[in-house]
């Protein structure tokens, strides 16, 4: 008894001297110097305002907003030539006009020139596809109490996939006109290979974890399920996006890196083109499904 007590006492002054020794002061010197720009935005088929923001970089340690970039002279332009110039609403935010739309099959150019240089660089480039999708036939919800502390509730897909070559998709979710789906780990993204040429009868798309015992969901609830065709450098993209953000054991990931976009010289973000289709449905006492 006498040598386990001395084992135990052994062991927790090792793990004392331990937390000890990792309480030592590193101080981290940044290269304040180098700055880039960040860009925000998209253009989709969808008839409404645009907007790109456009910022640089801020110091990591820093307390204030990321610097708008004012000034700039934003421009869209399809392979046809065809072109339109954003107009700056308040700074750093450009926006196209109410009535613009993208169009399916179409190449589309993002430029940008500053009216002051950023690392050396007054013009920026990128380049974006607008693939179709496919129209939804119909969504469901369902109820699974068999997932998490209270259950999860997922959105269900019923829709056909085309099949003739590889598709990739984005989700959101409106439930009475508010997005669900407001932060990225939340978006949904998927490649098509479980159900490539196929319907998908139901497959869920949207998880929602019930995070009370109240419903996240209700009868008269208006559910929106928006289905997006985007293309396969923007679901790489994403995708690498929320490996990057998320937990990563420090021992065994790999060490933090930029996400590449597909903008020139070095500008931070992605000039994404896409798709939508949305089905709405109403929540009965009939048409949501429960998993007990």
């Amino acid at each position: 008894m006498k040598m386990m007590n001395i084992k135990h006492i052994a062991f927790i002054s090792f793990v004392l001297l331990l937390l000890n020794s990792c309480t030592e002061r590193i101080d981290v010197e940044l290269d304040t110097t180098y700055t880039r720009l960040v860009v925000e935005g998209h253009i989709s088929t969808d008839t409404t305002v645009h907007t790109f923001k456009l910022t640089k970089t801020a110091d990591y340690f820093s307390t204030e907003s990321a610097p708008a970039v004012i000034g700039a002279e934003v421009r869209i332009t399809d392979h046809l030539g065809n072109q339109i110039l954003l107009q700056e609403k308040e700074d750093g935010v450009y926006q196209t006009s109410d009535s613009f739309y993208g169009e399916i099959n179409k190449n589309y150019e993002l430029q940008i020139d500053l009216k002051d240089e950023i690392s050396s660089q007054k013009q920026y480039l990128a380049q974006s596809f607008l693939p179709s999708v496919q129209k939804i036939d119909s969504i469901g919800i369902e109820f699974n109490e068999h997932f998490g502390k209270n259950g999860f509730w997922i959105v269900k897909l019923y829709a056909q996939d085309p099949g003739d070559e590889a598709n990739f998709y984005m989700f959101n979710v409106y439930k009475n006109g508010k997005l669900m789906t407001d932060t990225l780990n939340k978006v949904s993204f998927t490649d098509d290979k479980m159900f490539n040429g196929n319907y998908t009868h139901g497959i869920g798309v949207v998880y929602f974890r019930n995070v009370s015992d109240e419903q996240l969901f209700k009868i008269g609830d208006e559910v929106v399920l928006q289905m997006s065709g985007i293309t396969q450098e923007h679901f790489t993209y994403m995708n690498e996006v929320l490996r990057s953000t998320s937990f990563q054991n420090p021992m065994f990931g790999g060490p933090p890196a930029n996400v590449k976009g597909n903008l020139s010289d070095g500008a931070f973000g992605f000039f994404s083109t896409y798709s939508n289709t949305y089905c709405a449905m109403i929540l009965t006492e009939d048409n949501i499904e429960y998993t007990e």
